[in-house]
């Protein structure tokens, strides 16, 4: 088991997640279908699941990696900041442009195809400025991928992107979260922040706050935690990682009621 794991870590890559990425996808893409032709499978049907199981996978190949590199890349050093950011930024920036362009161009016609769908599913229509509106507070905060902090702009494109949005946030944070970490040890650093996560969304809640997708990362904050504190299980106890993660992801549940989940998907 031991070598196993050796082989894993001098690898840049771990091939068993490439197949479980590719059926999360599928999963994503199968119910997004499901929700704009009216048909209905449990769990399948529910494609916010699939975009779950991917931040889950983002928290743990961050830790990966961050492994990887903590010699020649420590946190410490203002440069390994910038260096992991450029890197997310340059993954996700320049398709993700190509595709918001076209889908504000596209925005008026995507509308009235909405329109057609939720007729004919007999559904409440689609608010219209999340196909209409081309304003320029809405195009800045999408393209410096900050409408996801804006509980009116996190849903405000005909693209279900709200989950970029979310994981830029993820990114922004993982740093200072690793830094934590070297103070702390893992199970320390995953309840402190998962409680700040929980102390948000519950101020959020007295406000009240309402975001219609979580695009808000206190939202979704026990995901990544969770994994990214699995990664650690070379060097601490294995067990508390199932349980802290379960605690984590019902507690988030119960914080965070979104109305009418069959829509609310991203479709």
């Amino acid at each position: 088991m031991a070598s196993y794991e050796t082989s894993i870590i001098k690898s840049s890559r771990i091939e068993c997640l490439d197949g479980l990425r590719a059926l999360a996808a599928i999963w994503v893409l199968v119910g997004h279908c499901m929700l704009l032709t009216g048909w209905q499978i449990p769990i399948v049907g529910e494609p916010d699941l699939g975009v779950d199981l991917f931040i889950m996978l983002s928290g743990f190949l961050m830790v990966f990696h961050y492994q990887l590199r903590q010699e020649k890349e420590p946190w410490q050093r203002p440069e390994t900041w910038l260096k992991f950011w450029t890197r997310r930024y340059f993954r996700i920036a320049p398709l993700f442009y190509v595709m918001l362009f076209l889908a504000l161009a596209l925005g008026p016609y995507l509308y009235d195809c909405r329109i057609i769908i939720d007729d004919f599913l007999s559904r409440s229509h689609q608010a219209p400025e999340r196909y209409l509106d081309g304003s320029l507070k809405n195009i800045v905060a999408h393209l410096t991928f900050l409408f996801g902090l804006v509980p009116n702009l996190a849903y405000r494109t005909p693209l279900p992107d709200w989950s970029l949005g979310l994981e830029m946030q993820f990114y922004a944070m993982f740093p200072a979260v690793m830094l934590l970490v070297r103070r702390l040890d893992w199970i320390r650093s995953a309840l402190v922040v998962a409680a700040a996560g929980c102390v948000i969304v519950f101020a959020m809640r007295l406000l009240p706050i309402h975001f219609p997708m979580p695009s808000f990362l206190p939202l979704k904050i026990q995901i990544p935690v969770r994994d990214a504190a699995g990664r650690s299980r070379a060097s601490e106890p294995a067990a508390i990682y199932p349980v802290l993660g379960t605690g984590a992801a019902a507690g988030g549940a119960a914080l965070w009621r979104r109305p009418g989940a069959g829509q609310a998907s991203g479709a």
